[in-house]
């Protein structure tokens, strides 16, 4: 007891307070330490953000270890200080393997940093998608062909990384596919996940070409398991669609307007590829000068306010890194022990330039902790958007922050009373504005023609937008009017155009969805007799497998060769999807593979609260 009892008085009460600044200042090794550790504080998260605080915080450390062995004389500051110096260099080596644990060959990672980077997806989340194809680029040769019309299976979903494929039904040419474009992504969309089919089209390989291929059972066992990349691939998919008709459109109507909506050419986005990956470069370290003099007297332990300093920075470095608010724990811990280091300082060291460093330390790491607590501020949604936002936004990962910012400033809600008109045929003009209809339900139709419904959380123009984002000076094409009391959400277009462009990851978001609505109202245009209950599922279950395929809109649009429209005359076509589906000698159940349920394909699923849709 009494050894006990005299080392808490040595380590607390041993220690008088300052009367007086020692007149003499720190060595030259503890003012290097200092300026490595500013620095290092401001560093940010994200792996590299990691990298680089571990990095400059371990050489601080050990830098005050050689001070503390050679200057000071202290056995508990070297102690403390060579401990955290390893807890850092610990983490580097961890964070340094996550990174290179997610890195990928060449071609996956210009498919990442082109299409999946921009949407915001994470290495971890696209890890999972690539290991879901084996990790695995296939190679077709020129004029080999990937899919043959009548005789190929569909069992799989693939993207192109390079080269150009040729795509011919009954011998015509129907249209191009592209790098970062799917090259079956109608015949995906058309088959129920319990469902063999045929392609209906030949694609054949005009260059040397590298693909990408996931397996469907595979890919739809992962569909399964993360809902988040289920609705990744449904925006993927139905904007994918979307291109290829409007491709296929500008090709059979060259120069001529499309009856109902007016297509236009959309060029192929150039990428540029930024390969990812870290090379640690230890080569370069440089040794740090050591003075020749050694320690003979090692000074007494320091006060219990110098160890639980300590204490708090070692707790909050080897917080792991995974843990989601991680940063926070950090930088509040780093605080707390700045705070310590300077009552330290000031009361029992007698030290004004430590003083005066702990300060810029607890500066730089309390704004840094004020920020953090600033981004993880809870958002309230306002009651008319929460819908939409869940619905639409969330689950691609929308922060609320950002999805506040583009209904805040740059929108305004509006009302239509029953009968009322949205726009006017060849009356409204369509470079105004763009809509998402939050309520009620409009009507649109076509020189008198009933055409389709919207309904909420869709979009009330979008063809049009997609449309004139070249032209200026459109008219609509068809007339929407109000069936109910409706209320929607309106932007400017010109307002939301700047907005977009200063916010690239929701200008993809936006780019992705505008093309999935366009393709649910192609599929919506197929059977205009169904009645509003029906109707209402399909739109709020938008599996466009269980209405007509896209893949007889494609041919019905290339085997028009007459004055009418190709797509005009499939759009009046009366014919229900289900007739369509028992006749189709290319489509058949499947023996092999189990049925996986409705929450597991392709689309847009409803939420679990949701009711789910009857089986017709």
């Amino acid at each position: 007891m009494g050894e006990n009892e005299s080392f808490w008085e040595s380590l607390i009460y041993a220690h008088p307070t300052c009367v007086a600044w020692k007149q003499e200042a720190e060595g030259s090794i503890y003012h290097l330490a200092s300026i490595l550790f500013v620095v290092g504080f401001m560093g940010g998260s994200g792996f590299f953000g990691l990298l680089y605080v571990f990095t400059l915080l371990g050489l601080g450390f050990l830098c005050s270890s050689v001070w503390a062995w050679l200057d000071v004389c202290a056995a508990d500051i070297f102690s403390w200080n060579f401990v955290l110096f390893v807890i850092c260099f610990i983490q580097f080596i961890y964070v340094t393997y996550q990174v290179r644990s997610v890195s990928f060959e060449k071609e996956f990672q210009e498919l990442y940093s082109s299409l999946f980077q921009p949407l915001g997806i994470s290495l971890t989340v696209f890890r999972k998608i690539v290991l879901c194809c084996d990790a695995e680029v296939v190679t077709l040769e020129k004029e080999h062909c990937y899919a043959m019309q009548g005789k190929t299976p569909i069992d799989k979903l693939s993207m192109l990384v390079s080269g150009r494929i040729r795509v011919t039904v009954d011998g015509e040419f129907l249209h191009y596919i592209f790098p970062l474009q799917f090259l079956d992504s109608p015949e995906w969309d058309s088959l129920r996940p319990t469902e063999e089919g045929i392609f209906q089209v030949t694609l054949t390989a005009e260059t040397d070409c590298r693909y990408v291929a996931w397996r469907r059972k595979k890919l739809y066992l992962l569909f399964a398991k993360h809902r988040f990349i289920s609705r990744l691939f449904s925006i993927l998919i139905g904007s994918d669609i979307a291109d290829k008709l409007y491709a296929l459109n500008d090709r059979v109507h060259i120069g001529k307007g499309l009856g109902i909506y007016k297509m236009n050419t959309t060029e192929t986005n150039s990428f540029i590829v930024t390969p990812l990956g870290f090379i640690s470069d230890f080569k370069n370290a440089t040794l740090i000068p050591v003075n020749e003099t050694v320690c003979e007297n090692w000074r007494e332990i320091h006060h219990l306010v110098f160890h639980v300093a300590n204490i708090c920075f070692a707790v909050g470095l080897v917080i792991p890194t995974t843990l989601n608010f991680h940063m926070i724990f950090l930088r509040g811990l780093l605080t707390i022990g700045c705070i310590l280091f300077i009552i330290w300082a000031t009361l029992y060291r007698c030290a004004l330039d430590i003083m005066i460093w702990n300060s810029v330390f607890l500066v730089v790491n309390f704004l840094h902790f004020i920020y953090l607590l600033y981004k993880r501020r809870p958002i309230k949604i306002a009651k008319e958007f929460s819908s939409l936002y869940k619905r639409m936004f969330e689950p691609l990962h929308v922060p609320p922050e950002l999805f506040q910012r583009l209904t805040g400033q740059f929108c305004n809600i509006q009302t239509l009373k029953t009968g009322q008109a949205y726009a006017a045929e060849d009356k409204t003009s369509v470079d105004d504005r763009l809509s998402i209809l939050l309520k009620g339900k409009m009507k649109v139709s076509y020189r008198g023609h009933f055409l389709h419904n919207i309904y909420p959380c869709a979009f009330v123009d979008s063809p049009e937008f997609r449309s004139t984002q070249m032209n200026q000076g459109e008219k609509f094409q068809v007339t929407i009017t109000a069936d109910d009391n409706c209320k929607f959400l309106c932007w400017s277009r010109e307002r939301l155009t700047y907005f977009l462009e200063s916010e690239p990851f929701l200008y993809e978001i936006f780019r992705y969805l505008i093309g999935k609505d366009i393709t649910n109202k192609l599929y919506s245009l197929n059977d205009p007799t169904l009645n509003d209950k029906t109707s209402k599922k399909i739109d709020r279950q938008p599996s466009l497998c269980s209405q007509l395929s896209v893949m007889q809109m494609r041919n019905s649009m290339a085997s028009s060769s007459d004055s009418e429209d190709g797509l005009q005359q499939f759009l009046r076509g009366t014919s229900t999807a289900s007739s369509l589906r028992r006749t189709s000698p290319y489509l058949r159940t499947s023996g092999k593979m189990k049925p996986i349920e409705e929450s597991g394909e392709d689309d847009v699923f409803e939420l679990p609260s949701a009711a789910k849709p009857e089986v017709q």
